[in-house]
């Protein structure tokens, strides 16, 4: 007869800690359940909606993550907006969208590093965020901030990028696209490799 054994596992995350744990359920090497507790971390956001007033949510929303706080802030921007039937000037929608997008290329290259050194491929890692500094210290230079960046209002953004500013920055993605095609030729190499070694193996698809 198996023996059962109750492994605790989490809250788990790459880097973050997340809401939920799980008690995996063990006979022998076999997991045959898994009992989750859901909200094993609870932020509070919901209430400090109702203590802190609108305009300032932003600050609070933008804080969910640190990885793709832009995107919080915009979205949450975005929705007291539809609400109150207001519309942002075009030149904000302009600049949210830029902040955004280089919050996109941060965001996946941040995990690209973190898939290398899941291989334990140090240097494409550092590679990985070496390219990663190009985007945040953008984000520095227009912003303020490198993570955190507080840009977003309702009804607009608090700062502006000048035209010398933009046209500098599309050199700089210029110049940092053939640096990113050789890393991703690197990771497409990496995983030709490790699916050519698992099928060598005798593992399947």
């Amino acid at each position: 007869m198996a023996r059962k054994t109750i492994i605790p596992f989490g809250p788990q995350h790459p880097v973050l800690p997340e809401p939920i744990h799980l008690d995996l359920v063990m006979e022998d090497e076999r997991v045959v359940e898994a009992i989750p507790s859901i909200g094993f971390i609870h932020r509070g956001l919901e209430g400090l909606v109702t203590k802190n007033e609108w305009p300032e949510m932003v600050y609070i929303i933008e804080r969910v993550c640190g990885i793709c706080s832009f995107g919080h802030g915009w979205g949450y921007c975005l929705t007291i907006e539809g609400n109150l039937n207001v519309e942002a000037p075009p030149r904000a929608v302009y600049l949210r969208t830029i902040w955004h997008e280089l919050s996109r290329i941060h965001s996946h290259l941040l995990w690209l590093g973190l898939l290398a050194d899941a291989f334990g491929f140090e240097s494409l890692f550092m590679h990985s965020w070496r390219l990663r500094e190009t985007i945040l210290d953008i984000f520095e230079e227009t912003t303020g901030g490198r993570v955190i960046f507080s840009v977003c209002k309702v009804g607009g953004v608090r700062k502006d990028i000048d035209n010398d500013k933009l046209a500098e920055i599309v050199l700089r993605l210029r110049d940092m696209e053939d640096k990113l095609y050789e890393l991703t030729d690197v990771f497409l190499l990496l995983i030709h490799y490790s699916m050519q070694t698992a099928l060598k193996r005798g593992w399947s698809e």
